[in-house]
């Protein structure tokens, strides 16, 4: 006989938007760590933490383990205390590159008797928030993990979804689980310290998400990407609120945040973006491969009648202007039977998703309409149009920018 049955499971966190989360007056983390923020349920157990610090961030602050310790010095040990010592890892790629952070988290959290209402909170960029959330998933199936991005990327996109992840076999995010934070912590502070080509990445996301979303932020991204590039503060904070809030909206809205079809909207220009990566060999930075990869979509889009050649030009200057540089030698790289080797990167792409192929495509600005179809001729005349593009010819080589 069958018997079928189902049950549904309700998630919720806090996003919020700060200034200097490690000083001794704020509240921000002391609030979510306690259960006192809305939706959250107070607790009388002290909240044990333990803290991961992306070693990027240190080259901006030194200081940062050492304001960590003050912060948990300065408050009632009977209501938050640190299990060991903030703890220093690798950032970048390096952490996601297979399962020694993960490993390393969870020994930690063994000796330290970690409970699963105790909270992993990883303060970085992308790559290590992925790489220690993708830890805190799994420990006894999930511990609290409180995310404090630090870069662009990070707090546009990387720090907001309920994916976490490593690479494997040479492809992005092979392993991982779909987990939701408990709490994500944007601060600004940490922005001041990022070099050029961090501070510029975050923006990849927000013509993202804004090309497929949002006519009007668009319009906005392309008026001013020079702010962008000249790291106007206020100009990045609008972007980076906007971007999040439209992440978050679709993730909590659009009826699918565990990816359990075979869209992904909000993986528009990344087909080609995760394939660029690992063909660079990570000398290109997730920002700078999906600014290529929304690039060649748009010119894409323009192939296939969703988009006039005058709607994504300017578009593309604007991603220039930012300070991308929007054609890379990858793009050259060909099979042995001359397949653009970067094509690899659909099957990829398709197999992660399962089932078929599916592309979030512009349909108009602002708007979007899935495509289950990829013509190899009009991916051409995209690369074309693109390389011959004035946006593609300027912009400044990742090797050649300020780190």
């Amino acid at each position: 006989m069958n018997h079928p049955q189902s049950f549904s499971v309700g998630f919720g966190f806090d996003l919020r938007f700060t200034e200097d989360v490690f000083a001794p007056e704020n509240d921000a983390l002391l609030e979510v760590l306690r259960g006192t923020t809305p939706g959250k349920a107070g607790t009388d157990r002290p909240s044990r933490c333990l803290v991961y610090v992306d070693d990027g961030c240190l080259r901006g602050d030194p200081s940062l383990p050492a304001r960590i310790l003050r912060w948990f010095s300065l408050h009632d040990p009977k209501q938050v205390q640190l299990a060991a010592a903030p703890e220093v890892v690798s950032g970048g790629e390096i952490a996601k590159r297979d399962f020694s952070l993960v490993e390393r988290v969870g020994r930690t959290a063994f000796d330290r008797g970690i409970c699963r209402h105790s909270y992993i909170i990883v303060v970085g960029g992308g790559a290590v928030l992925d790489a220690v959330g993708f830890a805190a998933a799994l420990i006894h199936r999930g511990v609290r993990c409180v995310r404090i991005p630090t870069t662009t990327l990070a707090q546009c996109d990387a720090g907001l979804g309920v994916k976490n992840g490593i690479n494997a076999y040479g492809a992005k995010n092979f392993f991982g689980t779909f987990q939701a934070p408990y709490a994500i912590i944007n601060d600004a502070r940490f922005l001041h310290h990022l070099d050029d080509r961090s501070w510029r990445a975050g923006a990849a996301e927000a013509f993202k998400v804004a090309i497929i979303k949002d006519r009007a932020f668009l319009t906005d991204l392309v008026a001013t990407a020079p702010l962008i590039a000249k790291r106007d503060p206020p100009a990045m904070r609008a972007l980076i609120q906007r971007c999040a809030l439209l992440h978050l909206d679709h993730i909590t809205q659009g009826g699918d945040a565990f990816e359990r079809g075979s869209s992904r909207p909000l993986d528009f220009g990344h087909w080609s973006a995760h394939r660029l990566e690992v063909l660079s060999q990570h000398r290109l930075q997730h920002g700078e491969a999906v600014a290529i990869g929304v690039a060649i979509d748009l010119f894409y889009a323009v192939g296939i009648g969703r988009l006039t050649r005058d709607e994504a030009l300017p578009i593309v200057d604007a991603l220039a202007a930012c300070g991308f540089r929007l054609w890379d030698e990858c793009l050259d790289l060909r099979e042995a039977d001359g397949t653009r080797t970067v094509l690899a990167g659909l099957t990829q792409f398709r197999e992660h998703l399962g089932g078929e192929l599916t592309l979030a495509m512009p349909d108009g600005l602002g708007a979007r309409r899935d495509i289950h179809e990829f013509d190899p001729e009009v991916f051409e005349r995209a690369l074309k149009a693109l390389r011959q593009s004035r946006a593609a010819a300027s912009g400044v080589h990742p090797a050649q920018r300020r780190a």
